[in-house]
């Protein structure tokens, strides 16, 4: 059993996990990250070990803090990954390396996978049945995407995704809605059929933290894993030690 710590963009995930489960888990940022921990670690005070996953900003003497008292592992580019990468550049990001790497959890033998992650960004990323890894997209996720439109435009407000009952906007704040969220909508089920021509029988996975606002949507196409990143943070850390 493991301390998970997952730095995203926006926000900070500590998790309780081991090869089985997650046991329990934790979302903040890093002015509440010490409450949080440390009320994980007086609930599971025999778990000494930490696995670091980061891509966002994290206090650098938070992190030296929990380097003094705890064993520390840290997902980084040099680590050896259990699938193959065909990916041609050296700047593939920690957090898309362990989404691959949860895979085998959710996969069955002999089948390719597609994965989208819908959070700052919507990343898509493309396993073969070989377990080759291919790379695939990075798009806006919904917050940049609203918040383009009123940083960029005079007069359109800042929003946050609310659901409408039809595609037709009516009013500003409707049009905007729908264009933002139809638009990652059918950006995302166009990506899977373009896919689909590669691997007819694609697993296809949506994760993320705002995965849930499309999952009613999509969850005839897509299985929908909340964990997929801390089970791959976890694998890579077993495939490592």
């Amino acid at each position: 059993m493991v301390f998970i710590i997952d730095i995203g963009n926006t926000a900070v995930k500590i998790a309780v996990v081991d090869h089985l489960k997650v046991y329990d888990i934790r979302r903040c940022d890093a002015t509440t990250f010490d409450i949080q921990f440390g009320e994980l670690h007086l609930k599971y005070p025999t778990v000494k070990q930490i696995v670091w996953c980061q891509v966002g900003y994290f206090p650098i003497l938070l992190k030296e803090k929990l380097q003094e008292h705890f064993s520390f592992y840290e997902i980084t580019t040099a680590c050896a990954l259990p699938f193959k990468n065909l990916y041609k550049s050296d700047t593939l990001g920690a957090d898309r390396m362990a989404l691959v790497a949860g895979v085998p959890q959710y996969a069955k033998p002999g089948q390719g996978t597609l994965i989208v992650s819908i959070g700052t960004c919507i990343t898509y990323d493309y396993l073969d049945a070989h377990n080759e890894y291919h790379g695939g997209a990075i798009s806006p996720g919904f917050r940049l995407r609203y918040e383009s439109l009123h940083n960029f435009t005079a007069n359109l407000p800042l929003l946050t995704p609310v659901k409408q009952e039809t595609f037709i906007g009516d009013t500003t704040a409707s049009s905007i809605h729908n264009g933002v969220i139809n638009g990652i909508l059918q950006e995302i089920k166009g990506t899977r059929k373009q896919y689909k021509t590669l691997d007819v029988n694609i697993n296809c996975l949506l994760t993320g933290g705002d995965a849930q606002v499309l999952h009613p949507e999509l969850k005839r196409r897509f299985f929908a894993t909340p964990f997929l990143m801390l089970h791959g943070i976890y694998n890579l850390y077993t495939f490592n030690k």
